[in-house]
């Protein structure tokens, strides 16, 4: 073995091409991007879930498949990210992505059965994957290695402030038109605001190009990053709690006497928690390092879980605010972690492999909890089982290192 072969030897203080300051209007431009792949993608279905319930679906358990159909598409979105991440470079992803954005919010405003529904939730999981894959990729490549937390945190909180956005605007739009018919135009204007950044994506940002690697899906150059399989092991059962929760926050309250209108203002409220303290809590874990902050994103989850079970007033709503806090920035500060030891397409390729894995996790929650959900057990056995989940991925966690500023990794 040679000394590059090692990789406690492969470190290098050296930094990519790329860190000099960036303009405010290309690091929104790139949070904007976030919003598209995580708030319209994949979390504005739930929002929208009990109303297209009432048009097209016959039970929860369908719902949960197509929860399941938009992690899937996910999942494979990933795998063709991956497989073509040393080819390719990330902003020509990103571009696909968003394309492919517009394409499933058009199709999903015009949807008029499962299949359709299928078919949008399908083509809005894949762009997802493409968007996700490389937008912390690229933000990763303009700024230093003690702002990045900051920055990934930025791209959490315009997450945040998507679903603000989606859960009031249907509020909005419910006030206007029949309370069943209201989910469509959300769907047209995700379709027009995609459409537009696309537009401003390719005006105005030009990353800083990235070396080729080898493509495909391996693990090896996750395995350069100490504590993978910790990190690994908690990211996957983050997954599962966060495809559990999500998709049934809203039916379950309903079940307990919540209105439409009230559970709505609460997806606002836990997209709001997120926009407030995802920035923060970046720049906190700059600090003092990933490890403490994903650790408390975990419990927190399990913690807000518990409350949703109570089925009560004031819980519901600190279980709304506790859930997007948290969850929404366990991903960002994940991949915040693998850009302190791998930039560029390196990044790219060890981000899609472990995204790759927890994909795997999302596409089976929504399953299995919309099944547990018809079943006599119910939600309070669902939220119950996102607890002890999310506990368990806060012990994975703990066995992350401790401590020690982190260097680059250079990849052959």
């Amino acid at each position: 073995m040679t000394a590059t072969d090692d990789p406690q030897a492969r470190t290098n203080t050296a930094l990519p091409a790329g860190r000099q300051p960036v303009s405010r209007r290309t690091i929104v431009l790139l949070a904007l991007c976030a919003i598209v792949s995580h708030s319209l993608a994949r979390s504005t279905y739930p929002i929208l879930l009990p109303a297209i319930e009432a048009e097209l679906l016959r039970n929860h358990a369908q719902s949960g498949s197509l929860s399941t159909v938009n992690f899937g598409a996910y999942l494979a979105g990933v795998a063709v990210v991956t497989a073509l991440s040393g080819r390719l470079e990330p902003i020509r992803v990103l571009y696909g992505g968003l394309t492919l954005a517009v394409a499933s919010f058009a199709v999903l405003s015009r949807a008029g059965s499962y299949t359709q529904l299928a078919a949008g939730l399908a083509l809005a999981g894949m762009a997802s994957a493409a968007i996700w894959n490389s937008t912390p990729v690229i933000a990763a490549s303009l700024v230093g290695p003690h702002r990045r937390g900051l920055v990934m945190g930025l791209l959490s909180s315009f997450m945040g402030l998507g679903i603000v956005a989606a859960s009031q605007g249907t509020n909005l739009v419910r006030s206007l038109a029949d309370d069943d018919q209201v989910w469509r135009p959300i769907w047209v204007g995700a379709a027009t605001f995609a459409a537009l950044l696309l537009v401003l994506m390719g005006l105005f940002l030009r990353p800083p190009a990235t070396s080729r690697v080898a493509g495909g899906f391996s693990l090896a150059r996750l395995r350069l990053v100490p504590g993978w399989k910790m990190l690994t092991a908690s990211y996957l059962l983050s997954g599962l709690s966060v495809s559990s929760f999500t998709p049934f926050f809203g039916v379950a309250l309903e079940e307990h006497g919540f209105s439409r209108h009230h559970v709505a203002n609460l997806y606002s409220l836990f997209g709001l928690a997120a926009a407030l303290t995802a920035v923060n809590l970046g720049r906190v874990s700059d600090r003092i390092g990933r490890r403490p902050v994903l650790l408390g994103a975990q419990a927190v989850v399990a913690g807000a879980a518990l409350l949703v079970i109570t089925g009560t007033e004031p819980f519901a709503t600190i279980a709304a605010m506790a859930f997007g806090a948290a969850s929404f920035t366990f991903p960002v500060l994940v991949a915040a972690y693998l850009s302190d030891y791998l930039h560029g397409r390196e990044l790219s390729n060890a981000l899609g492999a472990l995204t790759l894995l927890y994909g795997i996790a999302l596409t089976t929650g929504p399953w299995l909890s919309g099944s547990v959900g018809d079943s006599a057990i119910g939600f309070n056995g669902v939220f119950t089982g996102v607890a002890a989940v999310s506990l368990a991925g806060a012990l994975f966690i703990s066995r992350l290192p401790r401590v020690g500023r982190p260097q680059v990794i250079t990849g052959s």
